[in-house]
């Protein structure tokens, strides 16, 4: 289990690591932005201070590849100072959105993508980090060409890189199930948070278990598929600010323990299933 450092907004990433902690959480994930605001040391001081390893951030990967844009290289120049970052605080992840679709043709974006960042993606392995893609809903089109699990693996496959899989913005997929079967090799990190139908406004998120997203089901899938990662809780909305961030996280963790314990429990794991089950 994880906690996102943006389920903390107000906080630095020192004092994410402090609240992850006081959560009885070891594990958190960040931004690369307050990494690099906070500098990978005191990040890492505080990593050793509280007893919070952290499995992954987030990196500047979006890349506009449209004609008259700035040179990949300067796009990418963050993206190199995260991966380095990443490495120095003991991160083997970090994953970001590609920016905006290049162009009609999604194929050919994405093999413009893929070569684009070909240097970092080789930088990266040589500091024993994966860099990945995540997918998200397409109201993020000015963000990113990747909206489904689908098209994360496609461009992740030809760019040599993993994925980050937002529950989030997959769950309503067909063929999801499938899918996490084939491809659970590709998924490095894992993120989840529920939503309540009827919600109309990003960002909608609420508590794991407040709302309609069959979550029990899909992290049963990635467990039974041998996903091997975290499971982090990424919360933001105004479902969240109303609860308060530290109250929402509390209770996502308590959750989310529960699932993990009910889904793993060797007596569930070796009993017979239900003959509607075979």
């Amino acid at each position: 289990m994880s906690v996102s450092g943006l389920c903390f907004p107000e906080l630095s990433a020192p004092d994410t690591l402090e609240a992850v902690a006081a959560l009885g959480v070891t594990n958190a994930s960040l931004t690369g932005a307050k990494v690099r605001a906070a500098g990978a040391e005191a990040v890492a001081a505080a990593s050793r201070r509280h007893g919070v390893r952290v499995v992954t951030m987030t990196a500047a990967l979006g890349l506009d590849l449209r004609p008259g844009a700035e040179t990949v290289a300067a796009q990418l120049r963050n993206a190199r100072v995260d991966v380095d970052n990443a490495a120095a605080v003991g991160a083997g992840t970090v994953y970001g959105l590609t920016g905006p679709r290049p162009g009609a043709d999604w194929d050919a974006g994405a093999a413009a993508y893929a070569d684009a960042v070909t240097e970092l993606v080789d930088h990266a392995a040589g500091r024993g980090v994966t860099l990945a893609v995540e997918p998200a809903n397409w109201l993020y089109a000015d963000l990113t060409f990747v909206h489904s699990f689908h098209d994360a693996l496609r461009l992740a496959r030809r760019a040599g890189m993993g994925v980050c899989l937002d529950l989030f913005h997959v769950w309503t997929e067909g063929g999801l199930r499938a899918e996490i079967a084939a491809n659970a090799d590709a998924v490095v990190h894992v993120q989840l948070s529920d939503m309540v139908l009827g919600d109309r406004t990003l960002p909608c998120r609420a508590v794991p278990g407040d709302g309609d997203v069959p979550l029990a089901s899909l992290v049963g899938w990635l467990l039974e598929a041998d996903y091997q990662g975290v499971f982090d809780c990424e919360l933001s909305g105004p479902r969240i600010d109303a609860l308060g961030t530290r109250t929402a996280a509390a209770r996502s963790v308590a959750w989310l323990t529960g699932l993990l314990t009910d889904l793993t429990d060797p007596r569930r794991l070796t009993s017979p299933a239900p003959e509607s089950d075979r």
